[in-house]
């Protein structure tokens, strides 16, 4: 009766155990049976994450615990199976469940399956796939032990038995993809347990730099080895000695391979200055990285290509170490590494009239072709010097103020350019509004040339209108060989060709807006007219010329070649944001191109990309700041609103007040000491009035009930109107009852005088209007002229007729 058991839904717990045997069941095999398809396992590794199937649910604890026990020995008779692909899918296993299983289940089973995996790191007749899946499991055991607070000597001791097994594979072997697998452990081991290094530093520092050091190293492999060699230094004890240390030789290195690279390009005693800088006051430079003769290969010193390479692998090694946190403080030798940089950037390939005989073409072609790259790797380097010292560069700031200055000048490649930016931006956040003074008019400068409005590579040459016009139209004019040489450049601006291959990439001008975004942001409330009105033009320009009539969609899109809409999102919302912060950025004035910034905000918030269109509605309500400006009260404070509400707009007073009704009783202040007649009075004062004077009484009842009616439902709302529709207009208190209560309309005129005694008749028999006599109604329009002649407050606004016009017809419709 199992099979018809049926579950709630697909979370239903009892569901985890039968989906683990399902997959022991047909994707798992056992020592029999054969490993039909190694693809399924990632299928395997998929099911057990996404459903937690080794859990181990407490409500299902027989079941789930029996499930997840038959999956271990499954996997452990894997493991120390002596079929290779048999023994690589326990092990992969092993570490899949070393971070999906339960707490109580790893605790208890780690040193059993670590023993089990490092048996085939030390064994040598494994094969390197097994070595390879051992070293990731590994790192997996060890990255969830660290986890366990209580286990941490035990950890360490697990770590240390791993580390010579492996460096003596990486001294042995000579495949790249074990290389790799054993960088991942020790790099794992380094972060989480780096007290497992203690006994062994040495070993490890000589053997990660002769694998640097190696002609078969590959370029990627190289990142690797130089990310561990820069963690290295705090597996040691003297955590700010060995960091100093490790620091002097990678500069030593450095400087070593650049006087064999630079030879014949500069002057021979700068190389020997620079490894001078580097030895302590009185006593000798360390050794370079690798010992004596830094376990340099000969045959390799011939191939510039190999020492560029190494020299930015150790670059990018200075870099990590810069970057990285570490518990205590450290000593930068800042001059040695701004004068590293300062040699490489200084070499353009250019050969020097006193060492022209000491080089050949052939030599100055091949350095030619490899010193972008080498300056790509200085330029990093001195990114990473600003970002970790920050403020404390302010000593050798004119010296990288000049350094960058000299360097944009003649730097033409567009991914310098870009790290130049970086370094820019960086130098303007580090050290604030002094930096922004000083690099202002060369950021401009240069950012002018690569923003030019004109062009936008691969985006900017679409027709707006009709893609597929374009397209037909560039067609037919590659039909006739007779074209000029400006059709033919029309034709591929209008395919969208860049006819101008030296026009600025998309990722340069990015780069250039995001350093004048910086700009502004730190040094915007300077008085610099020089430069902030060029820079705010500059990015209107930029920014209308990259969206209006091109707002990146697919379709207008589809027939560009081999460009993507991505790339003109990118750029479209760099200038949205640079634009922006033109216009929100301190200045002397409101910003010049505001009308231009919201139409172009509010057109791309409705037709932009999502991502456009996401930015545009935040720059909005960013800019409502600046169309509104405003001094909010403070939190807890009373404010004018609370003091004065008569003078409110409606729109305040429905924000400021709970209820509008309430907001305005000068009508009932008015008229309330009037003693009002009884109905018997009044009976006998008509009869007693002659008709004219008793028809003319009654119409100023019957007026008077209306206003009285209208003040008892929403007189407020009546009052705040008037004070919206005129808002500009000075307010009178009116000088006679008659214009305060309102003129009567040429319909109430002619009236007949049956009208009103209806409304007196109904008003007598409590229909709720409050018709009053001559008596009363004279009484109140004195009490009114004696409260408006003693009132000083202008603020009070005053009832037209115009009120009562309106008022009154819709009363009697």
């Amino acid at each position: 009766m199992a099979s018809f058991e049926r579950f709630d839904d697909m979370c239903d717990l009892r569901l985890k155990p039968k989906i683990l045997r399902n997959l022991l069941s047909d994707y798992v095999p056992n020592e029999k049976q054969p490993l039909v398809n190694f693809q399924s396992l990632s299928k395997v590794v998929s099911t057990v994450s996404t459903h937690k199937l080794l859990s181990e649910d407490q409500k299902l604890h027989a079941k789930s615990k029996s499930a997840v026990d038959e999956w271990v020995e499954r996997l452990l008779a894997l493991v120390s199976s002596d079929m290779p692909d048999k023994s690589w899918v326990g092990i992969v296993l092993i570490g899949v469940t070393c971070q999906e299983c339960s707490s109580d289940r790893f605790f208890s089973s780690y040193s059993v399956w670590f023993n089990s995996l490092l048996s085939h790191v030390k064994n040598p007749e494994s094969s390197r796939i097994v070595r390879v899946a051992s070293c990731t499991s590994i790192s997996d055991l060890l990255t969830r032990l660290s986890r366990f607070s209580n286990t941490k000597k035990d950890a360490v001791s697990h770590a240390a038995k791993v580390i010579l097994p492996v460096i003596k594979l990486l001294e042995e072997d000579s495949s790249e993809a074990l290389w790799e697998g054993i960088v991942n452990l020790m790099s794992t081991i380094v972060i989480l347990f780096p007290a497992a290094f203690h006994s062994s530093y040495d070993t490890v520092e000589e053997a990660i730099a002769s694998k640097i050091f190696s002609a078969k190293t590959s370029c990627s492999l190289l990142k690797k080895l130089a990310h561990f060699l820069a963690l290295l230094p705090k597996a040691n004890k003297g955590e700010t000695a060995s960091w100093c240390l490790m620091m002097q030789k990678l500069l030593i290195s450095i400087n070593v391979h650049l006087d064999n690279f630079f030879q014949g390009l500069e002057e021979e005693t700068t190389g020997k200055k620079a490894i001078q800088r580097l030895a302590p006051p009185g006593k000798d430079a360390p050794l370079p990285l690798g010992g004596q003769n830094g376990s340099l290969d000969d045959a390799a010193w011939n191939s510039e290509q190999l020492i560029v390479l190494r020299v930015s692998a150790l670059m990018y090694s200075c870099s990590v170490m810069l970057t990285s946190s570490y518990k205590c403080k450290l000593n930068i030798p800042v001059a040695s590494l701004v004068s590293l940089v300062e040699r490489v950037l200084a070499v353009n390939g250019s050969l020097p009239k006193a060492m022209s005989p000491f080089m050949t073409g052939i030599q100055q072609e091949l350095v030619c072709a490899e010193l972008p790259t080498l300056h790509s790797s200085a330029l990093e380097l001195l990114r990473a010097t600003i970002k970790s010292i920050r403020s404390q560069l302010l000593p050798y700031a004119a010296s990288v103020v000049r350094l960058v200055s000299s360097y944009f000048k003649k730097c033409l490649l567009p991914e310098l350019r870009i790290k130049l930016y970086t370094i820019t931006k960086t130098l303007l956040k580090s050290m604030g509004l002094g930096m922004a003074m000083q690099l202002a008019n060369e950021v401009v400068s240069n950012a002018s040339v690569d923003l030019d409005t004109k062009t936008v590579e691969g985006s900017d040459v679409v027709s707006s209108t009709n893609p597929r016009a374009a397209v037909k139209a560039g067609s037919k004019k590659r039909k006739h060989s007779t074209n000029t040489g400006v059709e033919s450049e029309n034709a591929a601006f209008e395919v969208g060709i860049p006819h101008n291959h030296s026009s600025s990439p998309i990722s340069l001008k990015i780069a250039a807006l995001e350093a004048l975004e910086t700009l502004l942001t730190t040094g915007g409330a300077l008085r610099s007219d020089s430069w902030r009105d060029r820079v705010d033009k500059l990015l209107m320009m930029t920014a209308r010329n990259a969206c209006e009539g091109r707002w990146a969609n697919a379709e207008t899109y589809h027939y560009l070649p081999n460009k993507s809409t991505a790339d003109l999102v990118e750029f479209q919302v760099a200038a949205l944001r640079a634009f922006l912060a033109s216009l929100v950025s301190p200045s002397r004035a409101r910003p010049v191109y505001l009308a231009e910034g919201l139409e172009l905000f509010q057109t791309g918030k409705l037709n932009g990309e999502m991502k456009v269109a996401g930015f545009c509605a935040h720059a909005l309500m960013s800019l409502e700041v600046v169309i509104h400006p405003r001094a909010l009260p403070l939190e807890g404070l009373p404010s004018l609103s609370d003091q004065f509400p008569e003078s409110n707009s409606l729109a305040s007073l429905k924000h400021n007040t709970p209820n509008l009704n309430n907001g305005d009783n000068l009508f009932k202040e008015w008229t309330a000491n009037v003693d009002v007649p009884s109905n018997n009075e009044i009976l006998r004062n008509v009869d007693s009035i002659s008709p004219l004077q008793e028809a003319k009484r009654l119409k100023r009842g019957n007026d008077f009930a209306t206003v009285d009616s209208l003040s008892g439902q929403d007189h407020t709302d009546l009052v705040g109107s008037e004070n919206v529709q005129q808002a500009d207009v000075n307010k009178k208190v009116p000088e006679s009852p008659k214009e305060s209560l309102g003129h009567v309309s040429e319909r109430d005129d002619m009236a007949p005088e049956e009208v009103y005694r209806e409304g007196v008749s109904e008003t007598q028999e409590g229909e709720g209007l409050a018709v009053k006599d001559s008596i009363m109604e004279e009484a109140v329009v004195v009490k009114k002229r004696e409260s408006l002649d003693e009132s000083d407050d202008d603020s009070i606004p005053s009832l037209k007729a115009d009120d009562y016009l309106s008022s009154d017809s819709d009363i009697e419709s």
